[in-house]
């Protein structure tokens, strides 16, 4: 019973680490900037305001940001699972030559850090004259390894046999492809969804560097200009990153049941 006890508290210990800095993010944004700077830690706001909403919302171009963020989020996303489960599916069930080196290629491009590969990247997209647009924000992010990882390990576990009465009944490849596994691995392929929309939303490092014009940054980036141009907002920069958050929030309480399905289905569950 007392080890019971002690992993509960550790439990709700864990929980309120996780949950005082969005607690913090959302009081911060409630008070003003006076009380911000105070010396006094403050949990709860003296005199909550909601000031910095309307002044991000009528001073800044957030609404724009949040719309090229979407764009970029949903243009990533269709296009990681177009790519991702075709070639999930292909590594699973398709046996050809050289196919697990091909997987552990995939595999590796994981362990490359982005940062590794910005200049060349830059340079690239320099030369072909997309720079300083969307398509140069989300031409990076078109596929995601992990993604491929997740789908794959979910058809592994898909018995062969339901494939085998598919084309016994006259169907072929892609039939079978389009009309069995991929609802079967809807699980998975869900959670890559989210991944890849909260990835791509959360991106800051390679905005900032390929769009230069306020009117074309994403949310991320917008939030961080706050500070060169209007010197250090704190509660107004809390404002925008809550506001930010928003999406993320809905997006994940729409399909946290498939989240953890695809995840403990993969076996990678955490």
């Amino acid at each position: 019973m007392k080890k019971q006890y002690l992993i509960n508290f550790l439990f709700i210990c864990i929980i309120g680490i996780w949950l005082f800095p969005l607690l913090w993010l959302v009081v911060t944004s409630l008070q003003q900037e006076k009380d911000v700077m105070s010396s006094a830690i403050q949990l709860f706001p003296r005199h909550p305001t909601f000031y910095n909403y309307i002044k991000a919302f009528s001073s800044t171009q957030i609404l724009v940001w949040l719309a090229n963020s979407f764009i970029v989020s949903f243009v990533t996303t269709l296009a990681t699972i177009i790519l991702d489960v075709p070639i999930a599916y292909a590594f699973a069930r398709i046996r050809f030559a050289g196919r697990t080196i091909l997987f552990w290629l995939v595999m590796a491009a994981m362990m490359i850090p982005f940062q590794v590969i910005i200049i060349p990247l830059y340079t690239q997209f320099n030369s072909y004259g997309i720079l300083n647009t969307l398509a140069a924000v989300l031409l990076p992010r078109l596929a995601m390894p992990i993604g491929v990882f997740i789908i794959k390990q979910f058809y592994e576990d898909i018995p062969y046999a339901i494939e085998e009465a598919a084309f016994i009944d006259g169907a072929n490849r892609f039939q079978t492809f389009f009309r069995i596994m991929v609802p079967l691995g809807k699980a998975a392929i869900v959670t890559t969804i989210i991944i890849s929309f909260i990835n791509a939303w959360n991106d800051f490092l390679w905005p900032l560097i390929a769009v230069n014009e306020s009117i074309k940054y994403t949310i991320t980036v917008g939030i961080a200009n706050f500070q060169g141009t209007r010197g250090t907002e704190y509660a107004m920069i809390m404002a925008g990153a809550a506001i930010a958050s928003i999406p993320q929030f809905i997006f994940f309480g729409l399909f946290r049941k498939q989240i953890a399905a695809g995840l403990a289905a993969t076996g990678i569950k955490g």
